[in-house]
């Protein structure tokens, strides 16, 4: 039965992960009990769907009647189970991950029941059950990226708290900027704090912090260009903590006590002259803790293989509510 049930998330799982990548996807949005009925509607046609297929492939693979009739059961009962988690989705997206789960689980299922029922000796076996858990573990990273997948390219409506509409209040909270480097090529890490300069935004401070790098070479020019600029900065030599450990010693010793705001700006980041304006102005809603600003890369047609991965993009996101948005 185990390798009934296998078989059939083998079938399943391919084939719904592919026809979410493949066909295109309509936005329709929207909230409310019509959306989500009309959501339901089209998973419960996909689950009918793949398991048609499905039923297809095992009797053609000579799969008895009765392992069919558990195996395609199992597969339509996982697919009605994560119907309540997969509301926001449409079709596509909730069968892809609700096959997806149901070839792991039957995976880990058979693979344990294979262990035991080889006879391998007490060694081995124990072996066995250490590789059991160790596929266990990938399959749940497996799981978890799957997830990210669906949800990207399945999610109909998205929750955002800002949108294009939103109205921005006029604060303008005193903001601190911290761009930690390491080792970071110094006119790289200029043009990233020259960009910063540039903000339109009347009350900042920058905060330029070399985290522990060995050659001076790569932090003495910003030093200078720092001093030169009226940017605050600061080498650290055998700091401990990294990344964060530099960023607490900014905030605890360099900030300005007046900042409200502290913003992290990677070194090799060119921020866009409304970033704090359109930003900095949120932190007046005592809801919002922080705020992610969207990111895009500005040398991937230096890449060779950036370019050739932007033509499919079309492809993959036809229709997709966050690139009509």
């Amino acid at each position: 039965m185990l390798a009934a049930l296998l078989l059939s998330g083998l079938v399943a799982g391919p084939f719904t992960s592919l026809t979410l990548l493949t066909f295109p996807r309509r936005r329709f949005g929207g909230r409310g009990w019509f959306h989500v009925g009309r959501r339901l509607l089209y998973a419960m046609v996909a689950t009918a769907v793949t398991a048609l297929v499905d039923v297809a492939l095992l009797r053609l693979f000579g799969v008895g009647t009765h392992l069919l009739i558990i195996a395609v059961g199992s597969l339509v009962a996982m697919c009605i189970v994560w119907l309540p988690l997969t509301r926001r989705w449409g079709g596509l997206a909730h069968v892809a991950w609700a096959c997806g789960v149901y070839l792991f689980v039957a995976y880990l299922a058979y693979l344990l029941w294979w262990t035991f029922a080889s006879h391998l000796g007490p060694l081995s076996t124990v072996g066995g059950l250490i590789l059991w858990v160790l596929e266990a573990f990938t399959s749940f990273l497996a799981c978890a990226y799957l997830w990210e997948l669906c949800d990207s390219l399945g999610t109909e409506d998205w929750r955002r708290r800002v949108t294009p509409t939103t109205t921005i209040p006029d604060a303008t909270p005193f903001v601190s900027l911290h761009v930690p480097a390491h080792n970071e090529p110094p006119e790289m890490v200029i043009e990233t704090l020259n960009s910063l300069l540039r903000l339109d935004y009347p009350a900042y401070e920058i905060i330029a912090i070399d985290d522990n790098s060995e050659d001076e070479d790569s932090w003495r020019p910003i030093e200078v260009w720092c001093a030169a600029n009226g940017v605050k900065f600061v080498h650290l030599s055998d700091w401990p903590g990294y990344k964060s450990g530099a960023l607490n010693f900014a905030l605890r010793r360099l900030t300005d006590p007046r900042a409200e705001v502290v913003g992290v700006v990677d070194s090799d980041y060119q921020v866009d002259a409304s970033f704090l304006r359109r930003c900095a102005p949120l932190f007046a809603d005592p809801g919002v803790g922080f705020v992610q600003a969207p990111q895009d890369y500005r040398d991937w047609s230096q890449d060779p293989f950036l370019p050739a991965a932007l033509l499919l993009v079309p492809i993959l996101l036809r229709g997709h509510p966050a690139v009509a948005e």
